[in-house]
């Protein structure tokens, strides 16, 4: 069986939806329970400056988002906090920058900057070791219905997104490709008191066709929240 046979095999097996390109493998999968709907989207891209360098262009214009790279450095949007910091879990061995691999999955623009002004940092990597990864909360400080979306890429490594909101929590799987993978995870939840709280973890999570089993290359690139009208 050929790799890209291979790689077929291993997304439909975890995918509920799969649309595939020959040039461009992609998948989206999505589970819902308990009042949340998660979605993985995934594409794969080449890390040099060829056609698929970059997966998307991404507007930050939410009601709160951030943009993370280098060493656990981040911008964010002023004088909000919808979105807590991000904590760090496990065994997480940051990768240092190097101008030569920037290996960011998307394009980020917004009000006053964009990710290309950081185009000499590495986005916020590291070779997680298990299955550490890294965690956040939400708090939308009134009722209605809102989207958290979360964009990493990794290398071979596949991972989980769950979203736990009033101690009930749902998980999706994020599949990989044969190249870098940038991953966009959507959560979409209804709060229903100021009081409620969304938990976001995106943890390492090893399966049969990752390159190793004990530890992956992820990096976090950016997290946005925005109100479904």
């Amino acid at each position: 069986m050929s790799v890209l046979a291979i790689g077929l095999v291993a997304s439909f097996a975890h995918s509920s939806e799969l649309v595939v390109d020959l040039n461009d493998l992609s998948s989206v999968t999505e589970v819902e329970s308990h009042g949340l709907t998660l979605m993985s989207e995934f594409h794969g891209y080449e890390l040099d400056e060829g056609r698929y360098r970059y997966a998307n262009d991404v507007d930050l214009d939410g009601l709160d988002w951030s943009f993370w790279y280098g060493e656990h450095q981040h911008i964010a949007k002023p004088e909000v906090s919808y979105i807590s910091n991000v904590r760090e879990t496990g065994n997480l061995e940051k990768v240092k920058n190097d101008t030569t691999k920037n290996a960011i999955g998307n394009r980020y623009y917004w009000d006053g900057g964009s990710s290309l002004d950081y185009s000499d940092q590495l986005a916020d990597s590291a070779i997680i070791h298990g299955n550490g990864g890294y965690e956040f909360t939400v708090t939308p400080g009134k009722e209605g219905e809102f989207v958290v979306e979360l964009y990493t890429h990794n290398w071979l490594s596949s991972s989980d997104v769950t979203a736990c909101l009033k101690n009930q929590c749902t998980t999706v799987q994020n599949d990989i490709s044969f190249h870098m993978t940038s991953v966009k995870n959507t959560i979409r939840f209804q709060s229903e008191s100021p009081d409620d709280q969304l938990t976001v973890t995106y943890s390492r999570s090893p399966r049969q066709f990752d390159f190793e089993q004990d530890k992956g290359y992820h990096a976090l690139e950016a997290i946005q929240f925005m109100e479904v009208r």
